[in-house]
């Protein structure tokens, strides 16, 4: 086996850039193809998803129409199980990367059903494949195609050396996913930020706060001049420092929406990102309630009746009615749950 040139190696190094560079879940066999795609000469490369004992998710290849159509995929799905290196992972468990030359000679494979239906069709004699588990009940196939040459004992390795990373970038896109959902979900106001100064997420809220105080729009993808020239400032503080920081002076903006509250969360000196917190409160005047309406408002948020605060306060379930609609009045609300809620903020 010859050792890895220089050549391998920087190709390799750019490969492992593509793979970690994957935004989402989404776009995850798409990256995987084309990190992969660049390390070895073949015809076509595809990417599957099963999930055992045989379900196929997900089949993409590259070039998009270089493998067959449906016709084709079913033959493949019928007679899969007759895939050496499929056979040989669910025989042993190995998770490594293998020809179907390592596995079975030329004219055992020619002599299986999968091969005269599918491979013979597609034009494939040769073919380098690794399987990944990707999570548990979830396994993806890195397939490689040729027609000619079959595949070197280097190139096996290369691959075998790529297949943790493509499980690590998995699980890092997969952390990613999850953190973007439970900020919509949630409704966090927040952006994660990368050193370079562009963000790698944030929430819609986040977004049009970011609109509402910056005087931007969200389709330019980018963080305002303003607000970069901020973080930048932040994040030199904080590396200059080595021992635990201050704490960061939030940067705060007012305007006639209310007042925006930014706080910057350094994510380290080796980390690649950081956050930034936004909150966001009004700044509109409120009329100030009279002791009275004060004293009912208390009472209302305890879960009293009008006729329960006109006993506590020995006056009429009318007059109590009266002052209630002083107080929606005044806190801009049309119900007792709303009253209550915004008393919180007085």
């Amino acid at each position: 086996m010859n050792p890895l040139s220089q050549n391998d190696l920087r190709a390799f190094s750019a490969a492992l850039e593509k793979i970690y560079d994957t935004p989402s879940l989404e776009q995850f066999p798409s990256g995987v193809l084309a990190a992969v795609k660049t390390l070895f000469s073949c015809n076509t490369i595809c990417y599957n998803e099963i999930v055992p004992p045989g379900v196929m998710t997900t089949w993409i290849t590259e070039p998009t129409n270089a493998l067959p159509g449906l016709v084709l995929r079913d033959s493949f799905m019928r007679n899969f199980t007759e895939h050496p290196i499929l056979t040989h992972y669910t025989q042993t468990g190995d998770i490594g990367s293998y020809r179907i030359s390592d596995l079975l000679s030329e004219r055992q494979f020619h002599y299986l059903t999968l091969y005269n239906e599918y491979y013979r069709r597609s034009g494939v004699e040769y073919q380098l494949m690794t399987p990944i588990l990707l999570v548990p009940g979830l396994m993806a196939g890195i397939a490689l195609d040729r027609d000619c040459t079959d595949f070197t004992d280097t190139e096996r390795l290369c691959l075998d050396l790529v297949r943790p990373h493509l499980v690590q970038g998995y699980r890092n896109v997969q952390a990613l996913d999850l953190m973007k959902q439970t900020i919509e979900r949630t409704g966090t106001r927040l952006f994660i930020v990368g050193r370079t100064g562009h963000p790698v997420t944030g929430s819609d809220e986040a977004w049009r706060m970011i609109t509402r105080y910056f005087n931007t729009t969200r389709a330019c993808h980018s963080l305002p001049d303003e607000l970069v020239r901020w973080i930048n400032h932040e994040r030199a503080r904080f590396a200059r420092e080595s021992d635990a920081p201050s704490p960061s002076v939030p940067l705060v903006l007012t305007n006639e929406n209310g007042r925006l509250t930014v706080t910057f969360i350094w994510g380290g000196k080796v980390a690649e990102q950081d956050l930034i917190l936004m909150d966001e409160e009004s700044v509109e005047i409120t009329p100030a309630l009279t002791r009275r309406e004060a004293e009912i408002l208390t009472w209302l948020s305890q879960g009293k009746t009008n006729a329960e605060i006109g006993e506590v306060l020995s006056i009429s379930p009318r007059t109590v009615k009266k002052h209630l609609e002083h107080i929606y009045s005044k806190l801009h609300v049309h119900r007792r749950t709303a009253a209550v809620s915004r008393s919180y903020y007085l």
